[in-house]
């Protein structure tokens, strides 16, 4: 009797840890066809498995746990990992992966991408805190606006789609949801609900800051000045969009060394947006700023002097 109680207690704690095991894929055309058979929506993990702190604090807290398991329900899960160990992932599946960062506009880890069964993304996350549960329910919450789209129609759906467009990465709208902000420029011609001005600033910016980036590499400081001259005169920006822009000049200037136009920089960025975190932490910045070019000074200094010796 007593080897039956223990025999049916090892079968329950082998089956509860057996269903907790999920099939997570590391390649993503394969998760998409079988996603796309499934007729479930896709996640797709991009993440640093042994160096990203908080990547493994997401598999530890929310991947791992048996909570977690309902999330295959709705989706097939992919893991595209970026570890340092290069023994990990293969050269071409680490190509595969980095080519998939780089059209998806993954810009840090982890970052938790969710797709359609046609492939479209449709939100984007990273860590949460809380556990598993918690982060199901957060799938739940940011894939909202894209299930009340597909039901939408009528009045409703001049809605819908603005709160969906609202709420997706412009890079992605132009790749994956042109007919649908065509749609939505019909039905809001005027553009009363702001979201087409929204969205393309954001195209703006981006382009802003690729070219702006560009310059930096060239270490054209001066060509870097005169965009972001262009960028106000031809945009005329406000708010948040301002400040982005001015800030571009402000690292222009630290990177330049040149001390007295970085303060002015920060003041006038400050003044855009007075209440602004970075409005009220002008002083540290400053003090961080003198901070920094000191100790590039002293660097400067010091590498002539290693050279010698080095000569030696």
């Amino acid at each position: 009797m007593k080897s039956k109680t223990l025999a049916v207690a090892f079968l329950g704690i082998f089956a509860a840890s057996a269903s907790a095991e999920l099939t997570w894929h590391t390649d993503f055309e394969k998760g998409q066809k079988a996603a796309e058979e499934a007729g479930k929506n896709l996640l797709v993990d991009f993440t640093g498995s042994d160096w990203c702190h908080w990547c493994i604090k997401l598999k530890e807290e929310v991947f791992d746990q048996e909570a977690f398991e309902a999330v295959a329900e709705d989706y097939v899960l992919v893991e595209l990992d970026f570890p340092n160990d290069e023994s990990l992932v293969s050269p071409e599946q680490r190509k595969k992966n980095e080519e998939l960062a780089l059209n998806y506009s993954v810009e840090g880890f982890p970052t938790v991408l969710l797709f359609d069964s046609a492939g479209r993304p449709i939100a984007r996350t990273g860590y949460q805190q809380g556990g598993a549960e918690a982060y199901l329910k957060h799938l739940a919450e940011i894939t909202q606006p894209y299930e009340n789209l597909k039901k939408a129609d009528g009045e409703e759906r001049e809605e819908a789609l603005a709160t969906f467009l609202s709420n997706t990465n412009p890079s992605d709208i132009e790749a994956h949801f042109e007919k649908e902000l065509d749609e939505l420029k019909k039905l809001d011609p005027e553009d009363e609900r702001g979201v087409q001005a929204e969205l393309a600033s954001a195209k703006r910016l981006a382009e802003f800051q690729s070219k702006i980036e560009e310059k930096f590499m060239a270490g054209e400081f001066d060509k870097a000045l005169a965009d972001v001259d262009s960028y106000l005169a031809k945009h005329e920006p406000k708010g948040e969009e301002l400040q982005f822009i001015l800030m571009a000049r402000l690292t222009v200037y630290v990177e330049q060394g040149k001390k007295e136009e970085a303060f002015a920089a920060v003041d006038e960025v400050a003044k855009v947006l007075p209440e602004s975190d970075f409005a009220q932490n002008v002083e540290v910045i400053k003090n961080n700023i003198t901070a920094h070019l000191q100790q590039r000074a002293e660097m400067e200094e010091e590498s002539p002097e290693q050279e010698e010796a080095d000569s030696e």
